[in-house]
């Protein structure tokens, strides 16, 4: 079935173009995860999650705080001619170092995991799906004295087929 192609003629004036993410993002194990979100039925866009997250009994997605203008997401192309895809990394600061904090960059790093970021135009995207999951590598930093403060750089990573916009709710209370 061949593509059909929409115009693309640029911006009218009122996009929220600004760069960055929003403070604020969501992660959650993939084990956690009943029923995994769903694109629009057509003839809606693809690429556009519509329908929520399902967790299991008990399990939820996490908020994760991060330092004003330090994340970042980079959907890099990946693959060669007939095989492409996308790379997706999310570059993000968490600062300080609380005893939960150490929990999360010790537990973490070896976890398989969705995150659902928000741009500052509320759009949120999502990275990594069932099949796909992101890895995170935490790098945890004192810096110098004069430096940002102590606290650990982020970056997640996975790899994706397509670029997904999440536009469901997420789901932030237990799963019953």
């Amino acid at each position: 079935m061949p593509l059909d192609y929409k115009d693309l003629l640029g911006p009218e004036g009122t996009e929220v173009n600004m760069g960055g993410v929003a403070q604020i993002c969501y992660f959650a194990r993939i084990d956690d995860i009943k029923t995994f979100a769903t694109p629009a039925a057509a003839p809606a866009n693809q690429y556009v999650l519509t329908t929520p997250h399902v967790m299991k009994t008990g399990k939820l997605f996490h908020k994760l705080y991060i330092t004003q203008d330090t994340g970042e997401v980079d959907f890099g192309s990946n693959g060669e001619q007939d095989g492409m895809s996308f790379k997706p990394t999310f570059k993000a600061f968490y600062p300080g170092i609380t005893d939960d904090a150490l929990q999360f960059i010790n537990d973490i790093k070896n976890d398989k995991l969705l995150f659902i970021v928000e741009l500052p135009d509320g759009k949120m995207l999502q990275l990594g799906s069932a099949r796909f999951f992101c890895t995170v590598k935490p790098n945890f930093k004192t810096t110098t004295t004069s430096g940002r403060g102590r606290g650990t750089e982020l970056e997640i990573t996975c790899f994706t087929p397509y670029i997904y916009v999440y536009a469901a709710a997420v789901p932030l209370t237990p799963g019953v």
